[in-house]
């Protein structure tokens, strides 16, 4: 074992500065909305890429602002603009009209649990145990 070095690892954020990041990538995210509706997509592609920049300095997700950008090369993406979505068989593709990535979401239904059953009520498929 080496002596004097410790051992790095993960270490978790103070709740303030996790508190400030989040701020600031909501800002972000919203400057980037008011540019991107001003024709400046320049400018909002550049707030995006510092959303996550920001983000990605403390380790932090975003998943609310994960549909409103394009992974691949940081557009901030607007619905039937430089976006279109489809959902086929239960999935959700976004593709991005700028560099052609795709995205898919699995879109499920919440289900409801069946209420719970007799132990010697019959199974709906019939008892095999004699047969």
């Amino acid at each position: 074992m080496l002596e004097g070095f410790m051992r790095r690892g993960y270490k978790r954020r103070p709740a303030k500065v996790l508190r400030s990041a989040r701020e600031e990538v909501a800002r972000l995210f919203a400057e980037a909305e008011r540019q991107f509706d001003a024709g400046r997509k320049d400018l909002a592609r550049r707030r995006v890429r510092n959303a996550r920049r920001a983000a990605m300095k403390v380790q932090l997700r975003i998943p609310e602002h994960w549909h409103r950008y394009c992974r691949r090369c940081d557009n901030y993406l607007k619905q039937g603009v430089n976006c279109t979505i489809r959902i086929r068989k239960g999935i959700r593709i976004r593709r991005c009209l700028e560099c052609g990535a795709v995205r898919r979401k699995i879109m499920r239904e919440k289900s409801v649990r069946a209420p719970p059953t007799h132990p010697n009520s019959s199974s709906p498929r019939g008892s095999v145990r004699g047969a």
